[in-house]
């Protein structure tokens, strides 16, 4: 049987589940302090995978996986310098 919104307009439900979709990535500068970040979170390395410039690395613990990849952005927020930035996002 289906249960009736306790919102008519469903507004709020639809601000929720759009919320969890989308997931900012947590960036570096580096891939050393990146590392450092996913061993402090207690992810353990399981595969690794380079094809020219699109690198990236698969971490997991036991809430789940995370993949670790480079891209070409800005290093800062405050400069137009760019640089390889290193991407953490949950899988």
């Amino acid at each position: 049987m289906k249960k009736k919104c306790k919102n008519p307009n469903g507004l709020q439900n639809l601000q929720a589940i759009v919320g969890d979709k989308f997931i900012k990535p947590i960036k570096f500068n580096s891939i050393d302090k990146a590392k450092l970040h996913l061993k402090s979170e207690g992810y353990k390395f399981r595969q690794a995978f380079s094809h020219k410039e699109d690198r990236s690395i698969i971490y997991q613990n036991r809430f789940g996986w995370v993949k670790l990849s480079s891209s070409k952005d800005y290093l800062n927020k405050n400069t137009m310098e760019q640089g390889t930035v290193w991407n953490i996002v949950k899988l």
